[in-house]
């Protein structure tokens, strides 16, 4: 059989042509179209991961937010996060050695600041921190140290005021009244500055006084114009030091003492004033060489016992402190301190029965005095716990002075000690109306609260104790109690 022309397999004729390409043909067409396209077009940009925000700004400005609203544990937290978001800046330091100052941590102030100047603060902000950490350690020479630093290296009123503070507890007479001085001429509105560089200025030249202490205008410049009008040198040196003991102001009292003791040597009186002063300075030996040298010149002076006695009470010299303070009562039976003194004495020898007498007789002599009151109280929170006596204390104390949130607060105390749950709340509710940032406050109420098993308020309450309190001693009583 003949087989036709094209017709046929495998050989058997030819296979037609399709008139159309094959799909692979088809396909690699397409392929080569797109790529000549793509060629044409510009590259595709790269996938870049957007950036990661810097947590440092947020924390820095999170942690002054919490400084300034005295929440200083979360500062705390928010400044050493910035810390570790940044390890070499020495920002977050310094904001912790600040911190600490304000919260009266100066060791662990001191620890920020170290850290800080490792990481290259600047050295007048850190020679100035340091001045101020010194200054609430009651470190004089290192604070006059580092403020004559930090004033070298830029004008710094604050640290000049430290300075002058320090010159004036070291005993550097002139140049703490040069830099009082400064700091009153070039701001009147200083008070502080006003009133001692008048102070100061009145140990030479009374007159040149008179302008700084009528601009200071507060109750020792008052008192101290007053003390100026007595022309009898050795007297006037006496009365302003006798001002400013009554103010709290040792540094300026020992100044004019010296100066009254030098020009009256006899005066038993003003030298048992200087001894006193001495000894809050801290200069335990001058004072007790003055105080021992006015009891034997006034043996009958109720003043020269009474500071003697009250000297080594403080000591720890029960046995030397007892025949002064009784001496010292019996010259003036009527003087409530007295009083006080022998229930102190009587209290560190283990007396009750005599200190509650002597508590009484303190309270009979002045039963309008506050501080009289205070004093009682407080005995019988640190000593008679739960004693009802110091409930009627706080109770009186409450009346003297109704607007004082620490009184509240101490009633508050005492109540909580003397079992009454309801009265203490009310009481310490009102101590934190009237003191908000009164931290004994918010640590007994915390207490409270964790005696009634309410654990989230005890805890809030705590932590706003430890953020306001400026006592390690209560810091260490919280925290254990927190724990």
């Amino acid at each position: 059989m003949r087989v036709g022309k094209g017709k046929g397999v495998c050989g058997q004729g030819r296979i037609p042509r399709p008139q159309t390409p094959f799909l692979w043909e088809r396909i690699f067409g397409f392929l080569v179209c797109t790529l000549l396209v793509a060629a044409c077009r510009p590259p595709a940009p790269a996938l870049i991961a957007p950036p990661t925000p810097d947590p440092f700004p947020g924390l820095i400005a999170l942690g002054d937010t919490y400084a300034a609203e005295k929440s200083r544990t979360a500062a705390e937290t928010a400044y050493r996060q910035a810390s570790a978001a940044r390890p070499q800046d020495p920002t977050p330091y310094l904001r912790l050695a600040r911190l600490y100052l304000a919260w009266n941590r100066p060791e662990e102030g001191m620890s920020a600041l170290l850290s800080a100047e490792e990481r290259g603060a600047d050295p007048r902000e850190v020679a100035s921190l340091r001045a101020a950490l010194y200054a609430a350690r009651g470190d004089w020479e290192q604070v006059v140290v580092w403020g004559e630093r930090a004033l070298a290296l830029g004008d710094d009123r604050p640290t000049r005021r430290l300075l002058a503070q320090g010159y004036l507890w070291l005993g550097k007479e002139e140049a703490a009244r040069a830099t009082y001085q400064f700091l009153a001429e070039s701001d009147p509105e200083d008070l502080e500055a006003c009133e001692r560089a008048g102070f100061l200025l009145a140990l030479i030249d009374p007159a040149a006084a008179l302008p700084y202490l009528r601009a200071a205008s507060t109750p020792l410049s008052s008192d101290l114009m007053a003390a100026l009008e007595d022309e009898d040198i050795a007297r006037r040196m006496a009365r302003m030091g006798q001002v400013a003991l009554a103010r709290g102001e040792p540094a300026l009292a020992a100044r004019a003492l010296e100066r009254a003791v030098a020009w009256d040597p006899a005066s038993a009186d003003a030298r048992a004033l200087l001894g006193h002063a001495l000894a809050l300075l801290g200069r335990s030996d001058d004072a007790r060489v003055h105080l021992e040298a006015a009891a034997r010149q006034a043996p009958d002076s109720p003043l020269a016992r009474s500071l003697l006695g009250l000297y080594y009470l403080r000591q720890g010299n029960l046995a030397a402190a007892r025949p002064h303070l009784e001496a010292a009562y019996d010259l003036d039976p009527q003087n409530p301190a007295f009083a006080l003194y022998l229930a102190s004495l009587y209290a560190e020898l283990g007396d009750y029965v005599v200190v509650d007498i002597w508590l009484a007789e303190a309270t009979r002599l002045a039963p309008e005095d506050p501080d009289v009151w205070e004093v009682t109280v407080r005995f019988y929170l640190e000593r008679r716990l739960g004693d009802p006596r110091g409930v009627e204390a706080a109770r009186a104390l409450v009346r003297l002075t109704p607007e004082r949130g620490e009184a509240h607060g101490l009633l508050g105390r005492a109540l909580l000690f003397a079992g009454d749950s309801a009265g203490a709340e009310a009481a310490l509710r009102r101590a934190l109306e009237l003191s908000p940032d009164l931290a004994s406050a918010h640590a007994d109420l915390g207490r409270l609260y964790a005696l009634q098993g309410r654990w989230d308020l005890a805890d809030r309450e705590f932590l706003r104790a430890l953020d306001l309190n400026t006592d390690p001693a209560l810091r260490q009583e919280i925290e254990r109690m927190r724990e």
